[in-house]
């Protein structure tokens, strides 16, 4: 699938928050959305928002052909300036899948951000490039020898909030910042973008009724928060 390389739907979601969003899911109909809070953010992660480039891999099994395992350049070549890599390693933190030289090719190919079940390494240096990343381990280990690809630009699964897994296809939206990662299908971008700038904006009308004086309930009452959100069809 060719993503367009400017996304006015990024460039909005960058405006929003994860709770924000969240929120709007919920409320539409969508409750499966968030990224487990066991991947969390390497320390100094900036927020980010892009469209899902999608990769799975597996464990290599001692004494299995090492060729097995696909080069990451099949995640490069999919590569645009608004991506976002979601790796699913079946949650395998025994080796890194990625460290600094991927993530600096990954950079300057125009990558938003990575969010990765498993482990990296050199997080340093990863920090130092500025390239958000949401993951589940840090080791030095070489994951080269212990981990493969398979396969990229298919639907694939990352640990889910609710604890089921969660589907997610290429193309989908992503939002991340220091509270989680949230996926929106980008069969719905639409209206949930438009419902969570509407409730960005109720929110902001409460917090200048509570500054004024009002109390939370009063605030809330004035200012209903969820009442325009719509299911999605």
């Amino acid at each position: 699938m060719t993503v367009p390389t400017s996304d006015d739907h990024v460039a909005r979601l960058k405006k929003l928050e994860t709770g924000i969003v969240s929120d709007v899911l919920d409320e539409a109909g969508l409750p499966q959305h968030l990224v487990s809070s066991t991947i969390g953010p390497l320390p100094g992660s900036k927020p980010f928002a892009g469209r899902a480039v999608t990769a799975r891999g597996r464990r290599l099994i001692q004494g299995a052909d090492k060729t097995a395992g696909s080069p990451v350049d099949r995640i490069e070549e999919l590569l645009h300036p608004a991506a976002v890599v979601m790796i699913d390693t079946g949650s395998f933190v025994g080796g890194a899948c990625l460290g600094g030289f991927v993530a600096a090719e990954f950079k300057r190919r125009g990558c938003q951000g990575i969010v990765v079940d498993g482990a990296i390494r050199d997080a340093d240096e990863i920090a130092e490039l500025g390239l958000p990343v949401h993951m589940q381990a840090v080791t030095p280990a070489n994951g080269s020898r212990r981990w493969g690809l398979t396969d990229t630009n298919e639907t694939i699964s990352l640990p889910g909030q609710d604890g089921a897994p969660l589907p997610i296809s290429p193309g989908d939206y992503v939002l991340a910042d220091s509270d989680g990662v949230v996926v929106i299908p980008q069969l719905h971008i639409v209206q949930i973008i438009e419902d969570s700038e509407k409730l960005l904006e109720i929110e902001a009308a409460i917090r200048t009724a509570m500054e004024a004086g009002s109390s939370r309930a009063e605030a809330f009452k004035q200012n209903p928060r969820f009442r325009h959100i719509r299911k999605v069809s």
